[in-house]
Order: structure tokens, then sequence, then C-alpha cells
């Protein structure tokens, strides 16, 4: 590989915003990624989802015929690493590099137009990567929990009458508004099981769970990556999801919604990665609620400890000879609030209750935060 060739490379990384730590492993995966030629187009973008041009000014951008440029572009966004959306004022197709994480990796790992020896090789290169996202975990994840819906269903129905803003469930909190509100609804199969799954130790949770919304909803089934919903099915899905104990997670904001994942506990880069080197807290945003034990309806199945994604329930053994008096409890310190015990329970014996009020103010102040933080410690 040509020094000439490498600048290039190093723009699509810098276009990434990652920090400085994770660079020589990223190198690896753009290089199996990109061919040399494929790059130098790739590396007009200056930051990735923000500088998005229509493909003449590429072709002009790197003195390309425009012909060969979209023929380029077109292939790559089939694979999942070039992003496309229509610019309505333009009335122009346009195209820029996705983030790596939530971007890059979920739409090449679901994507059908790569084949299975790619998608091999690829694993191999990107494992040290799954590693190094834990160095992007801070005092402002970028994801969050959202509860599931059944028990959630339940405190809309006691909080009906309650004045707003006291018992209210935030749009940022409810995936079923959360769908309600997008313009367009794909599911996909889940990369994470998918990339397990080819180095040898996924999980056998489901696996088309994996929402794309507006935006990105259009452009995953433009190319052919996911299939569209409606809100209905989309629900359905949603549902069917927790009851397998995933957890819902989606993009710690107050709106512009692009993602809600439905994670397992141990192949997810959210939730599996961040249970596998404890660092949850710094990983994802916990949602507003915490689960609440009816101890006179509970059987002590323990239905809900071999569930719960973080560990977090517990059997505490009584003192009484025939344990009748053991019960079970659950850490508030490693409770994420997913509700997925609430929503599994046989007993009807855990409900949901709103622990914290986390606003849309409070979300938007943290994005800046986070960027000010980027900026002071230098992380890119």
């Amino acid at each position: 590989m040509t020094e000439n060739n490498d600048k290039y490379y190093k723009k699509i990384a810098d276009a990434l915003l990652l920090p400085k730590g994770m660079r020589k492993d990223l190198f690896k995966i753009l290089k199996f990624w990109f061919t040399p030629e494929e790059a130098k187009i790739v590396s007009v973008f200056g930051t990735s989802m923000m500088d998005s041009y229509p493909v003449e000014k590429i072709a002009k951008k790197t003195k390309e015929p425009e012909e060969k440029v979209a023929k380029t572009l077109d292939k790559l966004a089939k694979k999942g690493l070039i992003f496309t959306w229509h610019n309505k004022k333009l009335n122009k197709k346009m195209y820029t590099i996705p983030m790596l994480f939530p971007g890059l990796f979920e739409w090449y790992f679901a994507s059908k137009f790569n084949s299975m020896d790619e998608l091999r090789e690829a694993a191999k290169a990107f494992l040290p990567l799954e590693s190094n996202f834990m160095s992007m975990a801070s005092n402002y994840p970028i994801s969050r929990v959202a509860p599931s819906i059944k028990p959630l269903e339940k405190i809309i129905e006691v909080n009906k009458g309650v004045e707003v803003g006291k018992g209210q469930v935030l749009i940022f909190e409810d995936v079923k508004q959360i769908l309600q509100n997008s313009w367009k609804i794909a599911v996909m199969p889940c990369p994470c099981r998918i990339f397990h799954g080819i180095l040898g130790d996924a999980c056998d949770k489901p696996i088309e769970v994996c929402f794309n919304l507006n935006s990105s909803a259009d452009y995953v089934i433009k190319e052919g990556i996911g299939r569209e919903l409606t809100v209905e099915e989309g629900i359905d899905v949603l549902r069917m999801a927790e009851e397998a104990g995933l957890v819902h997670v989606i993009n710690n904001q107050s709106d512009k919604f692009t993602f809600i994942c439905n994670c397992c506990d141990d192949c997810c880069g959210f939730l599996g990665t961040a249970n596998k080197y404890n660092l949850i807290n710094k990983s994802i945003a916990k949602s507003n609620y915490f689960p609440k034990i009816d101890h006179m309806k509970c059987k002590r199945c323990k239905k809900c400890l071999s569930l719960c994604p973080v560990n977090a329930i517990f059997l505490n053994y009584g003192e009484k000879e025939d344990l009748s008096d053991s019960f079970i409890t659950i850490r508030e310190d490693l409770c994420i609030g997913c509700g997925i015990c609430a929503t599994n329970c046989s007993w009807d014996a855990i409900t949901l209750e709103k622990i914290g009020n986390v606003t849309d103010a409070d979300l938007e102040s943290k994005i800046w935060q986070a960027g000010m933080r980027s900026r002071q410690e230098k992380l890119f």
C-alpha cells in the first residue's frame, strides 16, 4: 500500500471522529472495506453523516467520471458502507459516509450483499474495535435504555389524570411513541448477533429485531438491507423482542431518533460489551424507572433472575429451615430499568416505578457537555 493511498484512508478515519487510540485497528478494517480507488472517492466526505454531496460534486472533487463515481458509491451503499438520502430541495440523491457506531458496523453486517467469506474476514478485522469501543464510554452515553412496552402501559394507565410533568412518560422513554412519531420504520437483522455468529459465540435470541427509523429506515429499505414495517407491525416486533428478554436501546437524545436496538446481554455492542467490561453506567444511560416487587404475589420462581440482562436480581435466602421467608431483591446500582423482569413475570408481581425525571432539556445540555469534553480532552 503506497503512502499516497494511505492519505485517503487517513481522511476517512478523520471523518469517522473516533478516539486516536482506535486508529491502528480502524485502518485495518477500512483497508478491507475499501479498495484504494474506492477510498479515494469516499475520502471526499469531511465528517460522517454531516458532509453529503450529489454525484456530480463528488466526481468534480475526485476528478473521476460521474458514471464511475455513481457505480462505485451505489455498490458501497448496498454493502452498508455509504449512506444515501434524497434531497427534496435539490431533487437529487445524496451520498455520505456513515459513522462507525451506529452505522458502518451495523449496516455492513446486516447487508445481504456481502458474501459470507467477506463477513468472516471483516469480523476478524473488526474484533479489536469491538473492545476498543468502550474507550468511548463517558458521562454522556450515546445510547439510552427505553422501558419495555407492557409495564409502561400500566404506568400510563395509572398516571392518566396526573398533572403533566409529574408522572408523564416522555417520548424518549416510550418506544411505541417513538414509532408513532416516525415517518418511516424498517427492521433488519441484528448485526451484533450476526457478527458473533460468525465468530462462533452468538446467543439464540431473535435476529430480525434491529430498527432503523426515518431517513435511516428509508436508506435500508431502498438499498435492500432492511424491510419496511407499519407502526402496528413494529410494535409487534418490539413485544416479541422483550418477551425474548431483549432490551430496547435508543439513541440518547429527545428527538431525531434513528434506531431502536433490541439488545441481548452478550452479543450486543452496547449492552454486551458494557457487561463484559463492567461499564454499564458509562456506556448506556438508564431509564427513569425501577422495578418494584410485590412479595405477596411473588412465587420466587426465579424467572426474572435468569432474564435480567445485567444480573441485578438476586434471591435473598431467608433464615427459616424451609426457606419460606426467602425473597427476590434488586440492586438499584446495577439495574438499568429495562422492565424485562416486569414484562416476563408470570405472576404479575413486578411493576415499574418512576424514580427519575430526565427531561428533554437535560438531554440537550448533555449533548453540549459531551462535545465540550471531546474538545477539552482532545479525544479526536
